[in-house]
């Protein structure tokens, strides 16, 4: 086997080890592997569930994990086979097939009602056959997983369809190789190839609507609402960009008006809709007696148009909607390699943007990232005790960031970058989100999984950063990895916790015990805070409040796995504001020697506004430096561009000649708005050879 997916396959059984530290490794990797399968786009939220048992006629039942997509109503049910061991193990197509037995097994026998084989309800198991229960007939496919650390003994990934209880399923096995070559992709997922011509005679009608260009073409279509609706069946929210995988899982999932055209007048779509717009890394177009025909795009994605897509969908499944004489218009831009990361990031938000789509549904592209990573590439962690260099909290502003990193790296290179950036200290922008909505104290929107916690935390950050951008400076990073330090913490702490700690919740317990940390200290001493910079300058959190979050924790797992009567589900209970008010009503003791290391709220609240002065002297500088160190030839092309463009006003215009002019060293507010100037021309379409050195944000 090569010796990168070798040395993979360590790291993963490490992670699986590290996960509870140590005490159930089977469990760590379907947690490590739950968050491989998100960040390949093929999972969000998975719950784990881990089971083993017998049901009717001594079948063999297993299970570890489900999702539910909101974006295409599927269910994707997970389970693992996990060796552990130093050489990875043989998966066979007799072995792959008996776990996919046990998981079949299990829906089989649960969809069913015989509940006889399951735990007491106080397990994540439970909570799952309670959900199929109340879901059976909204589910309209099933999309089943075996992950392992071994190793498939041939090319066979995925199997050919079946239905499991009458529902329509497929199965995918995703070994330590096929993880390998997502996640080391260019995209961090595997390529998507559509067949257009499986969906439509011929493939779909396309016009070519560019010039020759190396790193971009573009094409308008007209696809079949039948064809567009069959695809996005067989690939579900795989075909979504990300921002639209989020703003179409959290909306209706069927327009009202998109539906009515489609029952009422399905001649009109065409004229009403205003379609689809995608993209691709490369395509395969014919010339036919008819004209040019797309016959299959690899990495499709759509980037605008999901609810269209989904209404198409839902209406043909649950109306019985005939689809046969809609049309949907498709603009499919085609980017190289080179360019496709910024690119697409930059389609997306510019056809969102023109619809109704707020700031906050386009998050994942805000400039608030953007800060982060700068921050977490310029400030050095304290080492350690027993460490002699300082580390870096590595903050992806994009998805696999780290990884492509190492990538590109020789072996000795990546040692030395993984050192100076430890894995361990690797937070993404939905850890972010998790571990400060607990900090916030809304454990309960924490609990509904990471893509609706994203969702508030991006509301949260979008309305404080319009309002007080200078407190996303220094400081905050450092309070955001001390926050991180003692979520982290308490992850590995509970799983320990023998005498009260049976399993399962894991995450919910963390949520509430970290806002519940924040309520203890308000009502027990008023007037003084959590020492967070003591916790940065340490990396690591004392003895005394490790046995704070440990006396706390035991009394939210009581909370969490007590459902109030008429609520037996504990995973739906702990997303529940009510479950929020009955943890705070809990009586929790200050314990006296973490009280001991509080600080005066006014020693807080000084080093803040110490921080934000410092950082708007920083800002000042930054902007002017910025715009000196611009050559003036560009300040007088990003000028003549916005000439031509008429984009700019007199004042600005002013303020361009001014920073083209050389020996010319503006003022703080001068520097401010001419790279205010310089950032709108960028995103009415400015090119990239017109880069200034420093973001305005700085």
């Amino acid at each position: 086997m090569d010796d990168e997916i070798l040395q993979f396959r360590l790291d993963v059984v490490s992670q699986a080890h590290d996960e509870f530290g140590g005490k159930d490794p089977e469990a760590g990797f379907v947690a490590v592997a739950g968050r491989m399968l998100e960040e390949v786009e093929e999972v969000v939220d998975l719950m784990p569930c881990p089971f083993r048992g017998t049901g009717t006629r001594r079948r063999i039942l297993g299970v570890d994990g489900y999702a539910f997509d909101d974006a295409d109503g599927s269910l994707r049910v997970v389970i693992a086979d996990f060796g552990g061991e130093n050489q990875p193990h043989s998966v066979t197509q007799t072995s792959a097939k008996t776990e996919f037995g046990r998981l079949t097994a299990f829906l089989e026998e649960t969809l069913a009602g015989n509940d006889d084989h399951l735990p007491a309800d106080e397990d994540p198991v439970a909570d799952f056959a309670n959900l199929l229960e109340i879901h059976r007939d909204a589910i309209p496919r099933l999309r089943l997983y075996l992950v392992t650390d071994g190793v498939l003994s041939d090319r066979l990934r995925d199997w050919p369809e079946a239905e499991v209880a009458g529902i329509p399923a497929e199965f995918h096995i995703w070994d330590i190789a096929r993880f390998k070559s997502a996640l080391s992709s260019k995209g961090g997922r595997e390529a998507l190839t559509v067949d257009f011509s499986e969906v439509a005679e011929g493939g779909i009608p396309c016009l070519h609507a560019s010039l020759n260009q190396s790193q971009y073409s573009g094409y308008l279509c007209v696809i079949p609402g039948e064809a567009l609706a069959r695809i996005y069946d067989t690939y579900g929210s795989r075909l979504l960009e990300g921002n639209v995988r989020s703003f179409l899982g959290k909306s209706t999932k069927v327009n009202k008006g998109i539906r009515e055209t489609i029952l009422r007048t399905p001649e009109m779509f065409f004229a009403f809709n205003n379609g689809i717009a995608a993209t691709a890394s490369s395509v395969v177009v014919e010339s036919t007696p008819d004209g040019m025909r797309l016959k299959s795009a690899t990495d499709f994605q759509i980037v605008n148009g999901g609810q269209t897509t989904a209404s198409l969908t839902f209406s043909r499944r649950k109306d019985g909607a005939d689809l046969s004489g809609i049309f949907v218009q498709m603009k499919l831009s085609v980017v190289g390699d080179a360019i496709s990361g910024d690119l697409i990031q930059k389609i997306s938000e510019f056809a969102n943007k023109q619809t109704k789509v707020s700031d906050s549904d386009l998050f994942s592209n805000h400039e608030f990232h953007r800060r982060m990573e700068e921050l977490s590439r310029r400030l050095k962690a304290p080492p350690k005790p027993g460490a002699q260099r300082p580390t870096s909290w590595f903050y992806e502003r994009a998805k696999g960031q780290y990884r492509i990193e190492t990538a590109k790296m020789s072996p000795a290179e990546r040692q030395r970058f993984e050192s100076e950036n430890p894995k361990s200290q690797l937070i993404t922008k939905t850890d972010l989100a998790k571990v400060e909505n607990s900090w916030r104290c809304i454990p309960h929107e924490v609990s509904k999984g990471a893509q609706k916690n994203f969702d508030i935390f991006s509301k949260f950050i979008v309305a404080e950063w319009s309002a007080r951008p200078l407190e996303f400076n220094d400081d905050y990073f450092r309070i955001v990895v001390a926050h991180t330090i003692i979520f982290r913490e308490l992850e590995r702490l509970i799983p320990a916790q023998k005498d009260w700690y049976d399993g399962g919740y894991r995450a919910n317990v963390v949520a509430y015990t970290i806002a519940k940390l924040v309520r203890v200290i308000e009502e027990n001493a008023p007037g003084k805070s959590l020492d967070a910079l003591r916790i940065w300058r340490q990396q690591g959190i004392s003895p005394a409040l490790k046995e704070q979050l440990k006396l706390i924790a035991r009394s939210m797992y009581q909370v969490i796995t007590s459902p109030e009567e008429g609520l037996e589900n504990v995973t739906e209970w702990a997303k529940k504001e009510l479950a929020w008010q009955r943890a705070q009503s809990k009586r929790v003791e200050l314990l006296p020697e973490f009280e001991a290391e509080l600080i005066l709220r006014e020693q807080v609240d000084e080093i803040r506004k110490a921080a934000i002065e410092t950082a708007r002297i920083d800002r000042g500088i930054s902007n002017i430096a910025a715009v000196v160190a611009t050559k003036p030839a560009v300040w007088r092309e990003v000028r003549r561009w916005g000439l031509n463009n008429k984009l700019l006003t007199a004042k600005e215009e002013q303020l361009l000649l001014f920073a083209a002019t050389p020996g010319k060293i503006p003022s703080e507010r001068q520097a401010a708005a001419i790279l205010l100037i310089h950032r709108k021309l960028q995103q009415e379409g400015l090119g990239a050879a017109n880069e200034i050195p420093l973001s305005p944000s700085r």
